[in-house]
């Protein structure tokens, strides 16, 4: 299945644009709509968003009997597994919740992967209409195979991209891969970053990117910056030691593609700091887990912001907020995740004026897409 569902037919004209978009890794949407369904409605219906992006939902694509994770089938990504027990008890439990709720205020638009691991979610309300929805990036090649389906080019394998593109501008939400301690998982992070990259210098239309992109940009961005990094890896080469996400290597490319791309980090834009902001603040969007079976967590305490909203500079006339609606050890407002919802405000074309009127610390702009020759519209990351 090349299309989802609920996806815009070949050759749809777009109408509208989101003004409030939110982004969440959940960490598991069957486990946290199982244990968090009345926290997880209640945010959704006070919050009342636009475009809704999810992140590590973990629901399997639907596939050929008996599929198995790595076997080449071709999956239909945009819908989940329903074969064994408890994918069908996930499943039901997705429907009759998150599903059944609001349906009739959103259009959903999933992209899984092969077995119960990464994958995201776009729920757009119904009154917006996006002309396009992709699900991978045509600069994705065959040089790594974590990023390049053979059997659907139009997908990303592991469900790591859709991009939807509306009046005025592409949303592209993304899970970035990662990092890892090793050599494959270094270069898989790498071909992703790579591919990205060329894919920002390609696009041709304004784009807001948001989503779980699994780096921390600068010390700040951490709770415990010399900690992080003398965490985990400690080999060679040297810009990859410490924790994922803080090495030097991906902070390098990181800041690359900010500036290649042509966009701004909002929620820096907005909170401009010099200092690593006190660790119990709303600062952080990612946060260790507490202690459960053990007196002590080795990351219970720590933070690190990893989770964006990349904002065209074309576009920062009409960025109105960016919030991180988490805090704290304990991850209150985190939803049961170990990630908490980030928020981002946009005004309405016609009523942009002047960008935000602060006191602005000196920083790289950010990242993009690109469009497939066979793409029935021009957008920015697409295949």
């Amino acid at each position: 299945m090349d299309r989802a569902q609920d996806d815009p037919a070949p050759g749809a004209e777009a109408f509208g644009d989101p003004q409030k978009i939110i982004s969440w890794n959940a960490n598991g949407l069957a486990v946290q709509l199982r244990n968090n369904w009345s926290l997880i409605k209640q945010f959704l219906e006070n919050e009342d968003p636009d475009v809704l992006c999810l992140q590590e939902v973990r629901l399997p694509a639907a596939g050929p009997k008996g599929c198995k994770r790595g076997d080449g089938q071709k999956r239909s990504r945009g819908e989940a597994k329903y074969d064994s027990a408890q994918e069908k008890a996930d499943w039901d439990l997705v429907q009759r919740t998150l599903v059944a709720t609001f349906a009739k205020m959103y259009s959903f638009h999933w992209s899984l992967a092969d077995w119960k691991y990464a994958g995201t979610l776009m729920m757009i309300r119904r009154s917006l209409r996006p002309s396009c929805i992709t699900y991978t990036c045509s600069t994705f090649g065959m040089d790594h195979a974590a990023h390049f389906d053979p059997a659907n080019r139009k997908w990303h394998p592991e469900g790591r991209i859709i991009c939807a593109s509306f009046a005025t501008f592409d949303l592209l939400a993304t899970y970035s891969p990662n990092n890892g301690s090793d050599p494959e998982s270094f270069a898989r992070r790498a071909a992703w970053d790579k591919a990205l990259n060329e894919a920002v210098v390609q696009r041709n239309r304004p784009l807001l990117w948001i989503g779980d992109l699994n780096v921390a940009a600068e010390r700040i961005d951490v709770t415990h910056p010399d900690w992080f990094a003398q965490q985990c890896y400690q080999g060679e080469p040297a810009d990859m030691r410490g924790q994922p996400g803080f090495t030097e290597g991906e902070r390098r490319r990181f800041k690359e593609l900010l500036v290649t791309g042509r966009l701004v980090d909002a929620y820096r834009r907005l909170h401009p700091s010099d200092d690593v902001p006190p660790a119990a603040g709303p600062y952080f969007t990612w946060r260790g887990h507490p202690p459960v079976h053990q007196t002590v967590a080795k990351y219970h305490g720590k933070g690190m912001r990893i989770d964006y909203a990349l904002v065209a500079e074309e576009m920062l006339a009409r960025l109105e907020a960016c919030d991180i609606l988490g805090q704290g050890a304990d991850r209150n407002g985190f939803l049961g995740s170990d990630h908490c919802p980030l928020r981002c405000t946009l005004q309405k074309e016609s009523s942009a004026g002047s960008p935000p009127s602060i006191a602005v610390v000196e920083q790289p702009s950010t990242l993009s897409s690109q469009v497939d020759s066979e793409s029935p519209a021009p957008v920015t990351v697409l295949d």
